[in-house]
């Protein structure tokens, strides 16, 4: 049965009109997508530079508190949650499912329930933040730096530097 069925779809597939119809359809929705994206950032993020860029499912919380450089890069799923604020500089690039969140519990109060706090993240110019990175509230990430990929950022990372890790450590120096 199984065989069968997947005889018909290859089949059906394989016929030149069925696939050039299905990349006719595939093309149309990610017109439409980057279409979205770039009225969404727009509408969004006032405070932005030019050529910016922001896949269409990101996460963006207190969009009012973001202001964005020129040519920076939203990637697929990345969350900005502004609540303290976050700068980004020109050319920064946060990849797929990298988290910048700016809020979080006071745990020093006590008990529950816990007050919440929320400290601004800036990124200068020309930072990589690698996929599924996260990065914290009260981080300066200085000029041309790389954030690996799952890292988790709780303190400034001085510029040009390489940081990896759980918390992230520096590594090295990009040539």
């Amino acid at each position: 049965m199984r065989l069968a069925l997947r005889r018909t779809i290859f089949g059906v597939i394989g016929f030149w009109p069925v696939r050039a119809l299905i990349r006719l359809f595939d093309i149309s929705v990610r017109r439409i997508l980057w279409m979205w994206s770039h009225l969404r950032l727009a509408a969004l993020i006032r405070n932005q530079g030019t050529g910016c860029v922001c896949h269409w499912n990101a996460e963006i919380k207190y969009p009012e508190r973001i202001e964005l450089g020129d040519r920076v890069i939203i990637g697929l799923n990345v969350t900005l949650g502004a609540a303290g604020g976050i700068r980004l500089g020109n050319n920064v690039r946060l990849s797929r499912d990298a988290i910048l969140e700016t809020a979080g519990l006071d745990f020093s109060g006590g008990e529950p329930p816990y007050p919440h706090i929320h400290a601004p993240i800036t990124l200068e110019e020309g930072v990589w933040v690698g996929a599924r990175a996260i990065i914290l509230g009260g981080v300066t990430i200085g000029r041309n730096a790389v954030v690996a990929a799952g890292s988790v950022v709780t303190r400034d990372v001085p510029p040009g530097v390489t940081v990896a890790g759980i918390p992230a450590r520096p590594i090295g120096k990009p040539a």
